[in-house]
């Protein structure tokens, strides 16, 4: 008995030391840290093979895609017709190494970018923050994050924020650029760097406006914004977009744009064909089922307003009379959800980090398309600005039932709608998205980034 007790005592010491050496030593508690979370990808990626069942559609046509612009002749010319041409680069991970499972190869390529994610927030931001990027992760793409490549464009227009917070303006450009080339939607964020370029510029540590002009007259500790810029009066604006400052922002929204557009003109020369198909396909696609419009389209028809879903380019669409008007619609309140946010960060009414996540919601919200996977866009950057917060985890939860839950109840896809519960989900959950958004446009600047 004494010497089972004695064991017992060496074994609780043991575990003791154990416990204070990790809590010691940072590179073990941080290794035990990912290995934890490299599980938990594991097992969502389980989950998703054994019990939702979903298909491989999408990381079979990036293996097309890459096998295509790596070995047929000529080299190099077959770039993705539905996709910025550097989305080749995220496509070819599904052949190295060169395996017959280019699935479960492309799954890790993707979750090791998640980690690689959540080390940015341990870099940059902080523990809070790292754990609530994947917590939502988990809740709300855990069916779409390492089986589709929007991870990419996801971290790199993060990147470009964090950058931009630091006043590396050059790089949050090329960032910004490099993440249109990727997926079309960075395009919306770079005013956004450009006017926080400004900011940073106009408001130097003494807070004077530098302006060369004595009609101006700006009192010390005065902070510089558009709104006061104007309040001035007409002289004011006029002598704004005289000086130094306003030509050094334009130079950086050039170099951007122009990244942009050379990207496309090499692809233009290589493949005329393809190389700006991504637009047309976009413009061609009808009301997306899961988009906000759609909803709105669905909506009319407990008023006696014919809809009816339509399976085409590879996704089940809502189609109706109220589409024609719902589709200008949808791009005008684009539009001026990002007018607005530019708007709010110029009069400092918003932090750079809430304008990302107040453009790309604004986007998102009203965009004639929603798939799953497009809530990755925003997650890093609720988890900047919000940390947890119930109204998103509850987007997020909705999202997954959505997807892959709703969608796998009924066979084959375009009777997904037929049953009661699919459009009712698909709505609560935007009017959660609507509710998130407009709250992340009227906040006021949570704190100075």
């Amino acid at each position: 008995m004494r010497r089972r007790e004695s064991r017992l005592k060496r074994s609780r010491t043991q575990i003791g030391r154990m416990w204070r050496a990790l809590a010691h030593d940072t590179r073990l508690r941080l290794a035990l840290e990912f290995t934890l979370l490299a599980l938990a990808l594991v097992v969502m990626r389980r989950i998703s093979v054994a019990i939702w069942r979903l298909p491989n559609g999408d990381v079979v046509e990036y293996h097309t895609y890459a096998l295509a612009f790596w070995t047929q002749h000529p080299l190099f010319h077959a770039f993705p017709t539905e996709y910025p041409p550097l989305a080749i680069l995220p496509f070819t991970t599904t052949l190295l190494p060169p395996l017959t499972d280019f699935q479960s190869v492309f799954t890790y390529w993707m979750g090791a970018l998640v980690l690689l994610g959540y080390a940015g927030y341990l870099r940059f931001s902080d523990r809070k923050r790292a754990l609530a990027y994947f917590i939502y992760m988990v809740v709300g793409a855990a069916a779409t994050v390492v089986t589709r490549f929007d991870i990419v464009p996801a971290l790199v227009t993060l990147a470009a924020l964090w950058a931009a917070q630091r006043r590396h303006f050059a790089g949050a450009y090329i960032l910004l650029a490099l993440g249109v080339l990727l997926k079309l939607y960075p395009i919306f964020l770079v005013p956004l760097v450009a006017i926080e370029q400004w900011r940073a510029l106009v408001t130097p540590a003494d807070s004077t406006l530098m302006v060369a002009s004595p009609l101006i007259h700006w009192p010390a500790g005065r902070r510089v914004t558009m709104r006061a810029i104007l309040g001035e009066g007409w002289h004011a604006a006029l002598h704004f977009w005289r000086t130094r400052v306003f030509w050094r922002v334009i130079e950086g929204m050039t170099f951007c744009l122009g990244v942009v557009a050379l990207g496309f003109v090499v692809t233009l020369i290589l493949n005329p064909v393809g190389a700006l198909s991504g637009f047309q396909y976009a413009g061609d696609r009808p009301l997306q089922v899961e988009s906000t419009p759609a909803t709105l389209l669905w909506l009319g028809t407990l008023f006696g307003i014919p809809a009816q879903p339509v399976f085409s380019f590879v996704s089940l669409n809502y189609v109706g009379p109220l589409d024609v008007i719902l589709k200008p619609l949808s791009a005008v309140a684009l539009v001026i959800g990002c007018l607005w946010t530019y708007w709010r960060l110029a009069c400092g009414r918003l932090t750079l980090a809430q304008s990302f996540l107040g453009c790309l919601a604004a986007v998102i919200v009203t965009n004639k398309i929603f798939s799953p996977q497009y809530l990755i866009w925003i997650i890093p950057f609720v988890a900047e600005v919000e940390g947890l917060n119930l109204a998103w985890l509850l987007v997020c939860a909705l999202t997954t039932t959505i997807f892959p839950y709703l969608y796998g109840l009924r066979k084959p896809v375009w009777t997904v709608t037929f049953g009661w519960e699919f459009m009712p989900a698909v709505a609560l959950r935007n009017l959660l998205l609507v509710y998130v958004t407009i709250r992340s446009l009227l906040r006021r600047p949570l704190s100075a980034t």
